[in-house]
C-alpha cells in the first residue's frame, strides 16, 4: 500500500485526486432477509489475516498524510449490497470469500431466514489531493538514492 501511494502521489499533476477505497474490516457485514434494506438476520466477520492487511493498509495512508504527500477532502463510509438467492449460495460465496469469515453468525432462527438475502458490505473510503509544496517535492528528491 504505502509503494501504491507513493506511485499515485508520483503520477499525479499538482492537486491532482486520487481516492482510497477498500472494504472495511472494523464492521462485520450485515446479511439481510427479503431485500437489501430488510431485518438484518445475521453478520459475517472479516479474517484475522485480512484485518493486519487492513491496519497495515490505513498506517501507510496516515503516513503519506503526515508527510503531507496528500490531504485529505473527505472520507466515510458507503454500504453496498450483494444478492444471493438462498442461503446455500451465500455459502458458496464465503467459502472461496478471502476477506470475510466462513460463516455466518445467525441472529434469527432458521425460520426467518428467508431468501433472497444480502450481504451488505461496509467501504471505507478517503478522497486524497496531491499537494502542490514545491518546498516539500524537492526535501522529497533529495531524499531518494
Amino acid at each position: 500500500m504505502v509503494d501504491a501511494l507513493q506511485e499515485a502521489h508520483r503520477i499525479l499533476v499538482d492537486r491532482g485526486v486520487f481516492v482510497d477505497a477498500r472494504p472495511d474490516s472494523r464492521v462485520s457485514a450485515r446479511v439481510r432477509a427479503k431485500s437489501a434494506r430488510g431485518t438484518v438476520i445475521g453478520t459475517i466477520g472479516t479474517q484475522r489475516l485480512t484485518k493486519m492487511d487492513d491496519t497495515l493498509s490505513d498506517r501507510a495512508v496516515r503516513d503519506v498524510l503526515r508527510r503531507k504527500l496528500f490531504h485529505s477532502r473527505r472520507r466515510g463510509r458507503l454500504w453496498h449490497a450483494i444478492p444471493f438467492e438462498d442461503i446455500d449460495e451465500l455459502n458458496d460465496y464465503l467459502t472461496d470469500h478471502l476477506r470475510f469469515s466462513r460463516r455466518v453468525k445467525w441472529r434469527a432462527p432458521a425460520a426467518r431466514r428467508t431468501p433472497p438475502l444480502f450481504v451488505e458490505r461496509a467501504v471505507r473510503f478517503e478522497i486524497l489531493e496531491k499537494r502542490s509544496d514545491e518546498r516539500f517535492t524537492r526535501e522529497e528528491r533529495h531524499r531518494q538514492p
